[in-house]
């Protein structure tokens, strides 16, 4: 997994394009990058109104910008001489109450995708002026990566590129984003799925606790994985980052858990995260700390005990049970999908064609498909 906050970034991804060239001969490779690879709603909505010839998918647009340098020109500030467009839509958020909001108000989205809601990221176009943003980096990576794309790129970018599966199947190298705030919870919680932890990773401690769980996980121990050197995760808190997605998903591949749930996969503008599914970005996260967290029989347990006494708790699926948490099936004949807790999700679970082919093959639009499975299927909402 690639982080891009150092710099040069050029080093970074030729590096890693020839690190994962060489990989490559031992089988198939997925490169994980810390940064967004999609773009909301809202915003794809206006990029189909204003084009001449509307991109069929995020990656295709993306490719178009190579010639088109001025989309990736220092961003817009709000001005009355000057306001967001889409074809100049970083920017900077202004100090002061609302300065976010200035930008985001005007659209239904806050011009955030649909996992950037659950997992409370910050808008993909927000740069600078407010603590978290991913903008900055990713408007750098993006000006590089359009450039291959362009010209026809020997790697896939998933989903744009079809399911993960597929991709590794064939011989290119595969592109993903990954979201570390999914990563720590899907390497050390005892079972999956399961919710967000907050680790505050600046913190050495918190660090060096966090890879002493990992190395007696249970399914570390039970699949003797050996996780390498965890001595830069432990110092540096972007190799910490690295070190933990590879481990989720290395425990995912392990444990064929799959990488992300249908749910959270919009192939045409969004994207997805990597780990969305594993860990549940709706449940509320939980934070970390080096003494509350428990160990019993290799297993991770996030809810400190009341008192000494306290018996640990038991394990999820188990709780699960007692809470009598519902589910909802997906009323489509042979879907295995089902959703806990809540039926979010289940527009984006069937709007998509690829992922119900045999269900109205020949209704391709996507809200067309909402309404029919609506009006098909509307006692599921009741």
């Amino acid at each position: 997994t690639a982080g891009v906050d150092s710099d040069p970034l050029l080093n970074l991804v030729y590096g890693t394009a020839l690190l994962a060239t060489e990989l490559r001969v031992r089988g198939p490779v997925l490169v994980g990058v810390d940064l967004v690879l999609g773009v909301p709603s809202s915003y794809w909505n206006l990029v189909q109104q204003e084009s001449e010839n509307a991109p069929p998918s995020f990656i295709e647009w993306l490719g178009g910008l190579a010639a088109k340098r001025a989309f990736f020109d220092p961003a817009n500030v709000v001005t009355e001489h000057e306001q967001w467009s889409a074809d100049r839509p970083w920017f900077r958020v202004p100090s002061g109450k609302g300065g976010l909001t200035s930008f985001t108000q005007s659209r239904d989205d806050g011009l955030r995708r649909r996992v950037d809601h659950a997992t409370d990221a910050k808008p993909v176009f927000a740069v600078s002026g407010i603590p978290g943003t991913v903008g900055s980096g990713t408007r750098d990576f993006w000006r590089e990566l359009a450039l291959p794309l362009a010209s026809g790129a020997g790697f896939a970018v998933w989903p744009f590129g079809g399911p993960l599966a597929g991709l590794l199947d064939s011989d290119r190298i595969v592109l993903a984003e990954t979201y570390p705030g999914l990563a720590y919870a899907a390497a050390l919680a005892g079972e999956l799925p399961t919710a967000r932890i907050r680790v505050a990773k600046t913190k050495p401690d918190q660090r060096n606790r966090a890879c002493d769980l990992l190395t007696d996980a249970a399914w570390v121990n039970a699949y003797d994985v050996s996780l390498g050197d965890l001595v830069p995760a432990r110092r540096d808190e972007d190799d910490f980052d690295a070190h933990f997605t590879a481990a989720a998903v290395l425990r995912c591949h392990l444990e064929q858990v799959p990488l992300v749930d249908d749910g959270w996969i919009d192939p045409v503008a969004e994207g997805s995260m990597l780990l969305a599914g594993p860990v549940d970005p709706t449940l509320k996260a939980r934070a970390f700390t080096t003494s509350s967290q428990t160990t019993v029989q290799g297993r991770l347990y996030l809810d400190p005990p009341a008192t000494a006494e306290r018996e640990p708790a038991p394990p999820r699926s188990e709780r699960l049970n007692t809470r009598e948490k519902p589910v909802y099936p997906c009323p489509i004949p042979d879907c295995s999908k089902v959703f806990h807790g809540s039926r979010s999700g289940w527009d984006s679970h069937i709007e998509y064609l690829h992922i119900h082919p045999e269900w109205h093959p020949e209704v391709g639009d996507r809200a067309e498909r909402k309404k029919l499975f609506k009006r098909e299927h509307g006692d599921w909402f009741r």
